[in-house]
């Protein structure tokens, strides 16, 4: 962990340099030495909440059976959208006919911990899935893609909440001058770190990356099981 002297020293340049937070991006989100962690829990009640509503349901079951369920209820699906996020899936492609997959680790604080996963936003009104997929990749990553296809609507979690999204895949051309320098664009607070790995050597790297204390979205682990059920 990083004492107060180097807190202090990183803070300083951070002011003087925005691009340094890019380059310590690895060091801040690795496991073993972020200073990333949650401090405290507190009830939500929903007036106070901002982006979910937790709530109740009454509802029949198929058998004809009345039940409870509980449910986490997004509050920032745009009015007319059917989804509430896209999923990225960026495929890097090289002149030499190379292709590496782009993930990203970022602190999420419902887990604790530094998760890895696709590129990945929330649809802002009067979005377009398109736009809002490649919009979220150069924000995330620095990279300029196109969608080569979509998944139609899929749900995120059915048992807890009613979120869902759809999954874009997007080519990224390496010879495109923007991709051989990327430069992303974080909201604030955030920091992210953009990982390249080649199909093949994917199911290695997750092991590798939960060994090093990483968590793996699970979104990932599907993906490697279709992947696996190819070969």
């Amino acid at each position: 962990m990083w004492g107060k002297t180097q807190l202090r020293v990183f803070h300083r340049a951070m002011s003087s340099s925005p691009s340094a937070l890019y380059k310590q991006a690895s060091k801040l989100l690795d496991p073993k030495t972020t200073v990333a962690k949650v401090t405290s829990q507190t009830p939500l009640s929903n007036e106070n909440a901002r982006f979910i509503n937790l709530e109740k349901l009454e509802y029949v079951s198929p058998a004809g059976k009345k039940g409870v369920w509980e449910i986490a209820r997004r509050t920032t699906r745009p009015k007319g959208s059917a989804v509430d996020a896209v999923i990225i899936i960026p495929t890097l492609k090289y002149a030499n006919g190379d292709k590496k997959l782009v993930f990203v680790r970022q602190f999420r604080p419902p887990t604790g911990g530094v998760c890895v996963e696709f590129p990945a936003g929330l649809v802002d009104p009067d979005d377009t899935l398109e736009a809002c997929a490649l919009r979220e990749l150069k924000e995330e990553t620095g990279y300029v893609g196109v969608i080569r296809k979509r998944s139609g609507v899929v749900w995120s979690d059915p048992g807890l909440s009613d979120a869902n999204c759809e999954i874009v895949w997007a080519d990224v051309d390496m010879e495109q001058d923007e991709n051989k320098t990327p430069s992303p664009h974080w909201m604030d607070n955030e920091v992210i770190e953009v990982v390249t790995v080649s199909l093949s050597e994917l199911e290695k790297s997750m092991e590798e990356w939960s060994n090093n204390g990483y968590l793996i979205d699970a979104k990932i682990q599907t993906f490697l099981i279709g992947l696996c059920m190819e070969t």
